[in-house]
């Protein structure tokens, strides 16, 4: 059986799973921000004066399931009980998302690796180099 790890890298998070399945998730610091993007992924208008928590809320209520969490796009958007706006996004495709987070670290990344291979050779780096 596959070791499970992880890593994290500024707003990036990689899991491997006990079937060595690679997962990336990115968690935004500017929420705002990956709201438009989610925004703009769905082709949902959105209006410049809104603030984070009414455009997250107006979010959740066209693409949620009528609790407090919508998926959309590749983004997930859940307003908290103090109504404060979370975001992440999810990949679709992995091997991108590893390389792009490889470029903003700078490890190289053989052409010849696979989604598992090159999550698991990044995620021992992140941690070899905390």
């Amino acid at each position: 059986m596959a070791k499970v790890k992880s890593a994290i890298t500024g707003e990036y998070i990689i899991q491997i799973n006990e079937k060595s399945q690679v997962k990336v998730y990115r968690i935004f610091d500017n929420v705002i921000a990956s709201l438009r993007e989610a925004a703009a992924e769905v082709g949902f208008e959105i209006d410049p004066k809104w603030n984070t928590q009414e455009t997250g809320r107006r979010l959740v209520a066209n693409f949620g399931g009528g609790d407090q969490t919508a998926t959309v796009g590749n983004y997930v958007i859940t307003i908290n009980a103090n109504k404060s706006v979370n975001s992440y996004r999810t990949y679709s495709n992995t091997i991108g998302a590893l390389r792009e987070i490889a470029a903003k670290i700078g490890f190289g990344i053989d052409p010849k690796w696979n989604t598992q291979t090159t999550g698991s050779k990044l995620v021992d780096f992140i941690n070899a180099n905390k």
